[in-house]
Formats: C-alpha cells, structure tokens, sequence
C-alpha cells in the first residue's frame, strides 16, 4: 500500500502479553487489545503497534515461534461471563479447574466472585509464569473442544460450519502444523525434531506412520479447533479496530525457530548448516559473547533459490496470514533480505567461543568463522548483488501485502544501498533519534531532519526505557568519566530544547513530555511511544542476546483504565493527545465527531531539578 506521509499518525507500542485485562489468566489476550484500542480510540492515538502473536515455544519468544502461520493459544480469551468467545466452554469448565490451576485476581478485585478470577493473587505480579498460563488454558480449551465435539454446543451447525470453512481456507499451512503440534505433544512439548525417532524428523514418514492413529487424529483436530477459535478472536480485534479507526501494525520475525512446524515440513526451503544473527555493534553488549562476536540467534538460514522456484508461496502464505489481522506490519531485519550474517555454531554452543580468538574458533570450525551470506559488502560486486536481489525479494513481500502497509526494521550496522532501496520502494524505515547522529561532532540529529517517511520511535522492545537511559546518562555524567557524560546530557538537551546547562538530575514528568514533543513535531509519518516510555516505568521486555526467564515476561502493573485514573499518568495522557492534535496526527475519527478545544500543547511549569 502506497503511504501518504502527509497524513501523519501517532501510536503507542505494546506486547499483547503484557496487557491486563479484569479476567485475564494471567497473560494479556485479545480482550486486553480490545481495550487498549479503547485507549488509543479516547487518547486519538491511532496506531497499536503489537509484537508477533504466532504460538512460542519454551523460550517464550515471539521472534522463535515454533509456526510461523499459527496463532498463539496463551492469547485466546476465556470468559465464564460470555461463552460465546470460546464455543464449548461452559462454566461448569472453570469449576473444575484446582484451585492451583484457577485464574489469577488483580490486586484491586479482591471480593470478586466471577468464577473467572477468583482462587489467586498472583495478578498483580510483574511476570508472566508461562507454564501455569498454559495449563489453565489448555485445560479449559481441551473442555471445550470435548464440549464442541458432543454436539452439545448453541448454534452447533453453524459453529460446525464456520470451522470447516476455517480448516478448507487454511489448507496449505494448516495440516502439516497439526500433524507437528500433536507429535510436540507426545513429546511433552519437546520441538526438537532433531531428537524424535528417525520415522518422526519426516513429515512423509510422520504422517504415513500417524495417520491412522485415531487418538492422533484427534489430537490434530484439537490444535486445528485452537486456531479456529485463535483466528476468530484476533479477526474480531481488527473489526473492532476498524470500529474505532485504530490501525493494528503487526509483526514479521526474520527467521523462524529451526524447531518449527515449517523447518520441520519443508526442509529445502531452508539452510540448516548455519546459524542466523547479527555482528557485534556498539548499542547492544549484553554479555561478553555478544560484544566480541555478536548476536547469534540461531535461526535457520535460507535457501532463497528454492523459495524462488515456488514463486515465494511460503512467504506469500505468510504475509497473508498477518494481514488477516493487521492493517500493516514490522518487517522484522529487513537487512536479513539483502545478506545475513551467519554463525557455523548454535547459539548452545556459544560458550565456547566466547574468548577464543577467530583463529581458535576457526580451529574447531574447520576453518568456517561467521560472516555475511551469500557475502558481504566488502567489493562493488558483491555489494550490488546484495542490493538486487534484497530489492527483488522485497518486491514480493509488497506484493504479497496488497492494502496493508510495510514497516521496515532497518536497524544495526546498514549497508549504504538499504535505505535508498527502502525510499525507491515507498518502504518507511526506523528513526530513533537517539542512534541518528551528526558524525562530525556527535550531536542529534535534529528532529525536523529525520526522515519524512519513517517510523520515529526512542526504542522498540530490545531498547532500555527513556527512564533507564536517562539515569544511565545521569550515572555517566557523575561518574569518573563525567566529563563525556556531560557532554552528551548537553546534546540531548539541545535535542529536546531544554535548557542545556541546567539538564534534571532525574528523570521528570517535564522531560518526559519534552521527549514526547521532539518526536511528534518530527516530519516522520509515524511516531510511536512503547508503552513503558508513555507510563514512565523500567520495564524491559527483552534483553537481546540473552536467554534471561524474565525476557517477554514483563506485565504492566495495571490495566491501561487503572493507568488512566492515575493523576500522574492521566496528565501525561491527557498532553499526549494535545500535541497529537497540535501536530495533525489524530486520525480520520476525530474530524468526524466534536473536537475538544485545547489550548496550544505546552511544556508542564514545573521547574527543572536542580
């Protein structure tokens, strides 16, 4: 879709795991993105961006989903109060449930009687404990599907008939994910075909050996059963959307886990030999193995001459399947679709080369160490190569997305021929202003200088909070080094308009909405805040290049309508949505309808810490 980048917006981005809804199970589910469009409806914010919502595996993350096509089970929403959500659940289903299995409480419903949320208190929790989220929506999904299969279901033949239509129109994806979710399933959840019996690592064998297996079919026809009921709750999230004129943006990972359902069926599309990750930058150190040699994600690569002989029809069914729900997407590392820097090791394995030298590591590798693939851009030739065939293959993602809009992630080390590609292809890239500097003497970038067509953001999820850079920059100014500190505390507030020579020694509500104001007077079609910077909290969803338990675990402490009757937050909200409508970013529902009269947006009078 072609973007007009005079007719600007404003967003916010959230993970939909971490959103709270009343009766949630102790994970953010469609019910909780319906409210969230609420709050983006009443704040004229009219962009939620999400995270990818494809089913994860035991490391939780969504960018190493086990199915590239498949929903995520956690984010169904269930409901004793509207059973309709969930067609066989009954809530005789929620008594069952132990009393260690039952829904968690939120810290403010503790005289609750729903039967949805009574039995904990573990609501109010900042982390998400994955296990428990999914044995109590495993347990009430298995009800369910009994319920459905007995008949015994309101409007059975049109249920029956919506999930038939759902299994016919999903048929190129749909059979062979079933036929790997139910073998996950014996194997107690175990992905890692590599390990099952030699008849299992083969989709032909598998099915020749399964397919008479009656408790087999079954199982299938449950994971079949899940994702119907999945795609039908995200497709009324997007219809609610539309209700309200909020754009959904999703999310394209890269790469897909090589323990997943399409590594699994279709092995020719895809490199195995090695590993697919980035090199080592100067904004993401996390540990001493990233730093030296980078971040080493382990996904497969990809054989592109193979995808090329089938039209791409694996990546067109996988565009599809995202634009079912969003009205656009991230195209995650775009900078993979030109060349990939790969790893000759798994990402288990990093500990060993974590303080060899290349040619140490090249001793064990038999001479292999990483490097860009086909290669890099190091000779004119190779550069240009590069540049076509990551152009040609780009062609095809637009293609594929027809009316929805594409996002690219053309962040890290980018070579000179990406954004030219991305501008020539009407492709808006990332801005964060805080990476975009003038190389002569570090300075920002100034914000009327970004990039009109570009998402403009201070951070996504693997960036630390305003707040926590702030702080960071506060340390660094009073540290040994303070000089260098001060000398960057004084560019940003140049950047902000703030008074350089008496910058705040924290992070306050004026510094805040000064952030807020640099990004939204920028010329960017597109600014999104992450919800954390808008609330003004720590939270960090992810930490890249680590496998951290807390990684795509963090919850906000509130629902977004507890965040709204916070004085503080409420007025942070509330001059949130007068510089939208200052700056002309509210969306097309605020000319339809009264527009509240607010002065000219100004900075909060509070004065500046000493």
């Amino acid at each position: 879709m072609s973007i007009d980048i005079n007719k600007k917006l404003a967003g916010i981005l959230v993970p939909a795991f971490a959103l709270r809804s009343q009766d949630d199970l102790g994970i953010g589910d469609t019910q909780a993105v319906k409210e969230a469009i609420d709050f983006c409806h009443q704040y004229c914010l009219g962009v939620l961006q999400l995270l990818p919502i494809n089913e994860t595996g035991g490391d939780n993350s969504p960018y190493n989903a086990i199915s590239s096509m498949a929903l995520d089970p956690v984010f169904i929403h269930m409901s004793a109060s509207a059973p309709d959500m969930v067609p066989g659940l009954l809530e005789e289903h929620w008594r069952q449930l132990s009393d260690s299995e039952k829904p968690a409480v939120s810290h403010n419903e503790s005289n609750n009687t729903n039967p949805n949320t009574a039995g904990n208190s573990d609501h109010a929790g900042g982390i998400i404990d994955y296990p428990q989220v999914k044995r109590k929506k495993n347990f009430l999904l298995q009800k369910a599907f009994a319920q459905y299969q007995s008949g015994k279901v309101y409007n059975y033949k049109e249920v029956k008939s919506e999930f038939e239509s759902f299994q016919a129109n999903n048929k190129n994806w749909l059979p062979d994910y079933t036929i790997f979710r139910a073998i996950v399933a014996q194997k107690q959840d175990n992905a890692q075909w590599t390990t099952w019996e030699d008849n299992l690592k083969n989709i032909d064998s598998a099915r020749l050996l399964l397919g008479r297996d009656q408790q087999f079919e079954q199982s299938r026809n449950f994971y079949a059963y899940v994702q119907w009921l999945a795609h039908r709750q995200w497709a009324e999230v997007k219809a609610y959307a539309d209700k309200y004129n909020v754009q959904l943006i999703g999310d394209i990972p890269f790469g897909v886990s090589r323990y997943s359902a399409d590594v699994w069926a279709n092995r020719h599309l895809f490199n195995l030999e090695w590993s697919g990750g980035a090199p080592a930058e100067q904004f993401f150190r996390a540990d001493q193995f990233t730093a030296v040699w980078g971040q080493n994600w382990g996904i497969p690569l990809y054989n592109w001459q193979a995808h090329e002989s089938e039209n791409y029809a694996w990546w067109r069914c996988r565009v599809n399947q995202v634009t079912k729900y969003f009205h656009g997407f991230r195209l995650d590392h775009v900078l993979g679709f030109f060349r990939i820097y790969a790893f000759p090791w798994l990402p288990e394995q990093n500990h060993i080369f974590t303080n060899l030298s290349p040619e140490q590591a090249a001793g064990i590798t038999g001479g292999r160490l990483p490097q860009f693939m086909p290669g890099g851009d190091d000779t004119e030739k190779s550069a240009l190569r590069n540049c076509q065939e990551g152009e040609a293959r780009l062609k095809i993602i637009l293609a594929a997305a027809g009316t929805a809009f594409v996002v690219a992630e053309d962040l890290g080390v980018v070579p000179a021929y990406v954004r030219p590609v991305l501008k020539k292809l009407g492709m808006p890239g990332f801005a964060i202003p805080i990476f975009e500097r003038d190389e002569s003497d570090g300075s920002f970038l100034p914000a009327e200088k970004l990039p009109a067509l570009s998402l403009a953001t201070y951070g996504t999820h693997d960036n630390d909070p305003l707040v926590s850079y702030y702080e960071g920059l506060v340390k660094w100014w009073h540290s040994d080094d303070g000089h260098a500190g001060w000398l960057e505390i004084q560019r940003l507030m140049r950047f902000l308009n703030l008074d350089e020579n008496n910058p705040p020694v924290a992070f306050t509500s004026e510094l805040a909405c000064a952030f807020f104001r640099a990004l939204l007077f920028s010329p960017c079609w597109l600014t999104v805040l992450m919800i954390t910077d808008l609330l003004g909290t720590k939270q960090r969803f992810n930490l890249p290049g680590t496998s951290s338990a807390s990684n795509w675990s963090e919850r906000l402490a509130k629902n977004l309508a507890e965040y709204v009757n916070d004085q503080q937050c409420a007025e942070r909200f509330k001059y949130l949505r007068q510089l939208i409508i200052e700056t002309k970013r509210q969306p097309d529902f605020i000319n339809k309808s009264p527009v509240p009269k607010f002065p000219a947006a100004k900075l909060p009078s509070a004065k500046l810490p000493a």
